[in-house]
This record gives C-alpha cells, sequence and structure tokens, in this order.
C-alpha cells in the first residue's frame, strides 16, 4: 500500500562501481538473476531453497530487488559463496542498466512480461524492454530462461541475436512444461513434469507453477539433477510470505497474499481462493487498492469486481479508496449468496468479519501489506492455533 522509496541516480561513486565490478569479475561460481513482473520472489525462494542444500548461497536481504538491496549484496560477493542469487526489479534511468551490468549473471530468468492485450500497451512494452535488458548483459556462454507462453517474452526473444535461451511453461513444445494439472485446495497441486515426472507441492496458484517451472530450469542447468530438486522442494519449501502461503487457523485456512497489488495478482490469489471452493463453508476475499492499474484507475477497479462477481466468493470487503470501485463492480451481478462491504480501515474489516465469518472458511488476503497481515494473524491466532500448509 505504500510506494518504495526512490534513489538517487549518483548514490554510488564511480569508484565503488569499479570495486564492484572487480568484485563480480573476480567471482567463477554461478550467479542467477530473476526479473519479470510476477513470481520474482517465489521463484528466487525456490532456487534458494534448492541451492542451500549444495552450497552458500549469497541473495539480496529483505526479500526485495531494489538497486540498494543489490547493490549491497554485490558488495558481499566473495569466494565464500557457492552461488550468486539476484532479484531486479526494473527502474527507470541508467540505474538499472548499470546494475545488471554489474551483476552479469551466467543464468537470466524473465518470469514473464506482462498481458500483450492489455489496454495499456504502450507502457507494458516499455517495461517489457527495460525488464528484457537483463538479457543483453548475460555471462559468455550465459543462458536465458524465458516463459515460452508469455506473448512479449517470446517477441522480444527473437529481436536479441545470439540469445541462448530455455524456455519454460505450459506449452509442451518448451524445454520444461507442465501437464495433468490438478489443483486440491489446501493439498496443494499435482501436475506431471514434462509428461513424465509426477509431482505433488505445497503451491496453489498456476503462476506458481511457472515459478516452479523457471526454478527446475535453472538448477538442471547447474547440473542438479530432477529427482533431487523435488525432493528438496518437497521437504523444505513453503512459498514466501506475502505471496501466496497458506496458513491454517483450526478449521479456517487463511492465503497470505498480502504483498501489494496488481490487477494480475489480484486476479491470481482469487483464483487460488477458488479452489479451496469444495473445502470451506465460505470463501472470503479482502482485497485492497491496486497498483499499476493502468490510465484509468477506477474502470481498472471496476473491471476486476465484474471478474470476482463470477467466481464462488461469498463474502468480499474491499479496503481503501479504489477498491470500494471493485466492490461496485461485484455487485452487478445480484445474488442473494453474495455480500459485498467497502470499508476504509482494518478495524472496520474486523468488525465485519466478527459478525459474518463462518468456522470453516477460506479467507484470502490481497495487497495490504505486512503490518496488516500480522494483525489479521493475531486475529485469527486468538480464535485458533496456527499451522502453515507445506
Amino acid at each position: 500500500m505504500f510506494g518504495k522509496p526512490a534513489f538517487k541516480e549518483d548514490f554510488i561513486s564511480i569508484q565503488e562501481k569499479k570495486e564492484l565490478l572487480a568484485r563480480r569479475q573476480a567471482f567463477t561460481n554461478p550467479i542467477i538473476a530473476i526479473t519479470g513482473h510476477l513470481g520474482k520472489t517465489s521463484t528466487l525462494s525456490m532456487i534458494n531453497t534448492i541451492l542451500s542444500v549444495r552450497g552458500k548461497v549469497l541473495k539480496p536481504e529483505n526479500g526485495c530487488g531494489n538497486l540498494q538491496n543489490n547493490y549491497n549484496a554485490i558488495k558481499k560477493l566473495n569466494k565464500t559463496y557457492d552461488f550468486g542469487l539476484f532479484e531486479i526489479n526494473p527502474q527507470k534511468g541508467s540505474q538499472f542498466v548499470e546494475l545488471v551490468r554489474l551483476i552479469r549473471p551466467n543464468i537470466a530468468i524473465v518470469t514473464n512480461l506482462g498481458d500483450a492485450h492489455l489496454n495499456y500497451l504502450d507502457r507494458m512494452i516499455r517495461h517489457a524492454v527495460e525488464k528484457a535488458s537483463l538479457l543483453k548483459y548475460l555471462d559468455q556462454d550465459g543462458i536465458a530462461i524465458l516463459n515460452k507462453d508469455d506473448e512479449l517474452s517470446y517477441n522480444i526473444m527473437k529481436q536479441i541475436k545470439g540469445l541462448n535461451a530455455i524456455q519454460f511453461g505450459l506449452n509442451q513444445h518448451a524445454d520444461f512444461f507442465a501437464t495433468h494439472i490438478e489443483q486440491f485446495g489446501p493439498g496443494g497441486m499435482r501436475f506431471k513434469l514434462n509428461d513424465r515426472f509426477e509431482i505433488q507441492l505445497p503451491i496453489f496458484s498456476i503462476q506458481d507453477l511457472y515459478n516452479f517451472l523457471a526454478a527446475v530450469a535453472a538448477v538442471v542447468h547447474i547440473g542438479i539433477s530432477l529427482g533431487e530438486v523435488v525432493e528438496i522442494l518437497k521437504k523444505n519449501f513453503s512459498l514466501p510470505e506475502g505471496r501466496g502461503r497458506v496458513l491454517q487457523f483450526g478449521e479456517t485456512f487463511v492465503i497470505d497474499e498480502s504483498y501489494s497489488s496488481s490487477p494480475r495478482s489480484v486476479s491470481k490469489a482469487a483464483r487460488v481462493l477458488s479452489t479451496f471452493e469444495q473445502y470451506s463453508e465460505q470463501l472470503v476475499f479482502i482485497v485492497g487498492d491496486m497498483a499499476n492499474a493502468g490510465i484509468n484507475v477506477e474502470q481498472q477497479h471496476l473491471n476486476m469486481g465484474y471478474f470476482l462477481s463470477a467466481l464462488p466468493i461469498d463474502l468480499l470487503i474491499t479496503v481503501g479508496e479504489y477498491a470500494k470501485f471493485i466492490g461496485k463492480g461485484f455487485e452487478v451481478i445480484k445474488s442473494p449468496k453474495k455480500v459485498c462491504f467497502s470499508v476504509n480501515s482494518l478495524n472496520g474489516v474486523f468488525e465485519i468479519l466478527n459478525v459474518h465469518l463462518k468456522r470453516n472458511s477460506t479467507i484470502a488476503i490481497k495487497g495490504l501489506g505486512k503490518v496488516a497481515m500480522h494483525r489479521f494473524q493475531s486475529y485469527f491466532k486468538a480464535q485458533q492455533p496456527i499451522s502453515i500448509i507445506n
């Protein structure tokens, strides 16, 4: 709900950049860099879980891929680390290009670049080009790992001459693909990898399946077997906070999608919530204002409400000035089984839950931030004990 701080264009000196470049040139172990529109943090978390079994991993702190965190990580790069792992959020200006030139990854992952059909296509293409610039600064003999199902990724890949690429997706012509996909609500997802290996993992969305495929492509290229990858993730992996982790409080499931909202991420959270329908008496969606909602912000929020109205959501609670338009769109389709409230504070949310929440429910919380999520956990924990689905 709050914007990220802006950094000055010259917040590190030329001498510091030279020192960082020398540090990078001295590092000969694999470096993986991840960018994209959705799924960066979850993909990084999966790769980190796998690589940590094999050695010591350097990655940015604080779960954020901004410039400062990445520069701080490069400053720590030395031979005591077996792997370097970077998450990169594209920034305006020359800083982003300078950063990727310093990182110069052996493996560059672009999770996705966006929806080519959106009404703010020009802006999406500009952002896509910024993200794809990571691919131009691969180390010698480096590999790009790209989403074959993402239209913008495919078109930009064709324009970078000599790019050595591995592709992932649901398309069976990809190098790593998933088929026979089944979702089991709190039981996670089962699928076949490359139509051969049957796998069930504690992931709950198609987006996280894409993240898994991207992670697999990266670590297999390093030399870790598929069998080892699957066993490590089954034993050690759970989704990061705010990115779809499922908590259980007695008979109540809470889907933690509290990280900031965009139209695609709200849609993802709502679809995951729908997969819990047969496991719950009531589905509750709590959503805040969306960022990156295009030119006509109110209309984009209304459109999201129209989309949500077609899903089996019983109780919708919107929080924020623009989120109320999600509620207006949701109420266009009248149904006595669907209830919607719009509030401007968390206290208002808790007052509604006190009256309308049923015991055997699943609640998805989207875009309200980490502090709000802690308050929700305290609220539910006061009623029933907590466990993490993994």
